[in-house]
């Protein structure tokens, strides 16, 4: 039997993904199957785990995480966890657990499921990778097009690739459905670009 939620893709150092599995617990999808999340929310992804503060059942912080994510791999904060650890904002934890290979499952698995897409952008984007960034928010945009979040966070993708005028389009957009972050409209008035 076909494996529902395989590790795809590579790191960013060239490894290829791989990571445990869901054993008889999982994997589940985040946005269907939430009546599952409390059995492991409440042991493994307590708020210390996702601020990654503290482990739950061990010190390490991560590895509730990855245990999480291999039950739920679109489990969207869990993403978001991840996406911090390899940005470098969890102290406490040690290990190889790149946010890339957490986000490539969760987008095979849930392929309809925009917030993986948005994360995997958000984390492109501050790594300096803006093409492949932007990939990523024009396909969840066409999936939740009036995502507020996803609306800013393009728009600030855009703005750093130099499209002041299609990031000016996107924040209109993100402020109009209730964005209320002054960053982006900050970058664009001393550009220039906000009418």
């Amino acid at each position: 039997m076909a494996d529902p939620a395989p590790w795809v893709g590579m790191s960013f150092a060239g490894i290829a993904c791989k990571g445990g599995s869901a054993g008889n617990f999982g994997p589940y999808d985040y946005v269907i199957d939430k009546e599952k999340l409390p059995v492991v929310e409440r042991r493994h992804f307590t708020p210390q785990v996702e601020q990654l503060v503290r482990g739950e059942s061990t010190l390490d912080p991560m590895r509730d995480v990855n245990y999480t994510l291999v039950r739920f791999p679109n489990h969207h904060r869990a993403l978001y966890s991840a996406v911090r650890f390899s940005l470098g904002e969890a102290p406490n934890s040690k290990g190889d657990y790149s946010a890339e290979c957490y986000l490539q499952r969760a987008v095979n698995f849930s392929p309809s499921d925009p917030v993986p897409h948005m994360l995997f952008g958000l984390y492109l984007h501050r790594l300096g990778k803006l093409n492949q960034s932007l990939e990523h928010y024009r396909i969840a945009e066409k999936m939740a097009p009036n995502d507020a979040n996803l609306l800013y966070n393009f728009g600030l993708a855009l703005f750093d690739s130099g499209n002041f005028s299609e990031s000016y389009e996107y924040a209109k957009r993100a402020y109009a459905s209730g964005m209320d972050f002054p960053a982006l409209k900050r970058k664009l008035q001393k550009a220039g670009y906000w009418r």
